[in-house]
């Protein structure tokens, strides 16, 4: 997938600790706005406020995210964060972006309930001298981040009821994920024996 100057690209990282349906979900509405023709998705190897949990392998990790994703046109998966130095900082990830391709729109992806913590990341203000903010909407969520509304993009989205750690706790109580996982990614998790 060629990516050209003019193509404004949403950028959305994450753990993906595993990859589930939730996130193609989210993906699809991100690639379904207005505001973006490619979405650039980012594997965060080294999470600074997840220091203390252990994750599957990095590259473990990355064959999911690409098994999962590959059927969904305008998606690249990136282990750029991988080649940054740790940790894995939002700030420097769209430094890095925004030097290397001055002339691209960058939107970074997130959902309503990681938007309401948006202050408290690592050089938040920094952030935004690199893209806008692309905000997955959840219902039910109460808006008071008044300073960071013009930075700031809504997009409908009807989130899905799964999470990684749901999905963990599912493998090691012998529970099945089938539903809530891409069948790729559900294979890699059973051949490899991941969070048993």
């Amino acid at each position: 997938m060629a990516i050209s100057d003019e193509d404004p690209v949403g950028v959305l990282g994450g753990t993906f600790d595993p990859v589930h349906k939730g996130h193609l979900a989210i993906a699809k509405s991100f690639l379904g706005s207005k505001y973006i023709n490619f979405l650039l998705i980012l594997l965060t190897p080294h999470p600074p406020h997840k220091s203390g949990r252990k994750f599957a392998g990095y590259n473990q990790r990355l064959k999911m995210l690409m098994s999962a994703f590959k059927q969904i046109e305008g998606v690249k998966v990136s282990d750029l964060e991988f080649t940054l130095p740790k940790p894995s900082y939002t700030y420097q990830t769209m430094r890095y972006l925004k030097k290397s391709n001055p002339e691209t729109k960058y939107y970074y992806c997130l959902g309503e309930d990681s938007y309401q913590h948006f202050k408290n990341w690592y050089k938040w203000k920094g952030i935004l001298e690199y893209c806008d903010l692309l905000v997955a909407e959840r219902p039910n969520v109460q808006r008071n981040n008044e300073d960071l509304l013009p930075y700031s993009h809504f997009i409908e989205h009807s989130p899905l009821d799964v999470s990684s750690s749901q999905i963990r706790e599912n493998l090691e109580k012998g529970r099945s994920i089938k539903a809530l996982v891409p069948a790729g990614v559900a294979q890699i998790i059973e051949e490899e024996k991941l969070y048993q």
